[in-house]
């Protein structure tokens, strides 16, 4: 009995911690970096959600300005690779292992939250019979 209380203990804590790290994006890191092109790979591939064309922001510091933003956008990937196109004069500022972020845009957020209300309203029971989406 004691073995089964311990086991359901431990599985609730599993349960609990991994819906609380849910809402974290993904991040890769810098394994190289073209600076001559502007093109900076990334450990990350389509597995992580890089896809081809998805923005993508790397926190740089430097002595002179501080930290800044770093954005560019997915040109290839593979599966747990990709390659990000950015500015060259800001790919010259870049160091490897730097973090990577996926950039979510807030248009794309409202876009789920819309989807999301439109779901909850047809739950509800609501008597519109016009499609939500045209």
């Amino acid at each position: 009995m004691n073995k089964t209380k311990l086991f359901l203990f431990a599985m609730a804590i599993i349960v609990i911690a991994s819906t609380s790290f849910m809402g974290i994006a993904m991040a890769a890191q810098v394994t190289g970096i073209n600076k001559s092109k502007g093109r900076v790979h990334i450990n990350g591939g389509v597995n992580d959600g890089f896809i081809p064309g998805a923005t993508v922001c790397f926190i740089v510091s430097s002595a002179s300005y501080g930290d800044e933003f770093v954005c560019g956008s997915v040109v290839s990937a593979e599966a747990s690779k990709a390659v990000v196109k950015v500015q060259k004069s800001r790919a010259r500022k870049m160091k490897m292992g730097t973090e990577a972020m996926l950039h979510v845009e807030k248009e794309a957020k409202e876009e789920v939250e819309d989807v999301d209300m439109v779901k909850e309203k047809a739950k509800e029971g609501t008597k519109e019979k016009e499609d939500p989406f045209r």
